[in-house]
């Protein structure tokens, strides 16, 4: 199998946008264990400065269909994001995140007159929460599941990529991407396209996987973050920030965090078999937002919300000890960048 992966990636080397290095070596197979995408990838290591990809790389015009075929948003209830997004700015809202980890995206460094734009979007909620925040917001998405969500939310989403030039002449005070840069084929020509959207004295934040965090290094192959074939890179902390400095930027800060549910996710993982081309069952649709939800009376699934909230109150404070420690050490499951142009540095 290892020989007829290799073969089948040989030759697609489309090289490394970290250091620009072309060679890579194989490190492990891989494939979808969450939705099913039944084709099979590779992990490889640049030769050069030792960054992880996903192979064969895919390309800019895969990302639609891919995410449109396979990722779950189709069901996303409008009511449940309009509720979330209110609770961004209620009393200790921050220190609420600061406790469950969640403060790992960028929305939340947006200031009251901030002009912002979100690649990568998703369902429209960090949008909602950076408007709650005082915020006028864009974004880009590539799921064309999210046109319903932007029509409904009244948000000025662009379906489509950074390099269609959304929105333009707009400049931006933040451009953020939770959980996007990973996703991207060619991570560094998106950085140096988005420098030309900063204002002067403009921010980028970047939250993103850690492929050095301590739940990785315990979890092996069934980490949750590896994600393939929808993560196409895998940095480092020391990787990123070299791509980053080649790219124009002078870094800010760098922190890690680790969402306490992504913890929860990661230990039931554990407990799920996988086979390649089978929807797993644990990432279904969640009883929020899936199409079981559409039938369940309104009392239900108040009491059902309800519910989930008692018991993460209860797995949450051993969690939240263990996460807060594992991220003051720099161990922590996602990357969390402040990046400025050099120019405007």
């Amino acid at each position: 199998m290892e020989a007829l992966l290799s073969e089948k990636i040989s030759g697609q080397t489309t090289g490394c946008p970290v250091c620009g290095g072309k060679g890579e070596s194989f490190l492990r197979e891989a494939f979808d264990d969450r939705y099913g995408q039944p084709e099979l990838f590779a992990l490889v290591v640049c030769d050069k400065c030792g960054h992880v990809m996903t192979a064969p790389r895919l390309e800019e015009s895969d990302l639609g269909p891919l995410y449109g075929t396979y990722y779950p948003r189709k069901h996303v209830d409008v009511a449940d994001l309009r509720r979330e997004a209110g609770r961004a700015v209620t009393r200790l809202a921050a220190l609420r995140r600061w406790w469950m980890g969640t403060d790992n995206q960028g929305q939340y460094s947006a200031r009251p007159g901030d002009s912002m734009l979100d690649v990568g979007c998703g369902s429209g909620l960090s949008l909602m929460e950076a408007q709650a925040l005082g915020a006028q917001v864009r974004g880009v998405e590539a799921d064309p599941n999210v046109r319903r969500l932007a029509r409904e939310l009244n948000l000025q989403i662009h379906i489509g990529s950074v390099f269609d030039e959304p929105f333009p002449g707009e400049l931006f005070d933040l451009v953020t991407l939770n959980q996007v840069i990973e996703h991207i084929p060619e991570p560094d020509r998106v950085l140096e396209r988005l420098r030309s959207r900063l204002r002067p004295g403009g921010r980028l934040v970047l939250v993103f996987p850690n492929v050095q965090s301590f739940w990785c290094r315990i979890s092996g192959s069934r980490w949750i973050n590896w994600h393939v074939p929808y993560h196409l890179h895998h940095f480092s902390r020391e990787r990123f920030l070299q791509l980053a400095g080649r790219c124009g930027y002078r870094i800010q800060s760098v922190r890690t965090i680790t969402p306490n549910i992504w913890t929860v996710l990661q230990f039931r993982t554990m407990r799920f078999a996988v086979s390649r081309g089978v929807p797993s069952t644990m990432w279904g649709a969640s009883p929020a937002g899936g199409p079981g939800a559409q039938s369940m009376s309104p009392l239900r699934r108040q009491v059902l919300r309800m519910m989930r909230r008692m018991v993460f109150a209860v797995l949450m404070l051993p969690l939240g000890v263990i996460n807060r420690f594992i991220d003051a050490l720099g161990w922590g499951d996602s990357l969390m960048v402040e990046l400025v142009p050099v120019e405007l540095a």
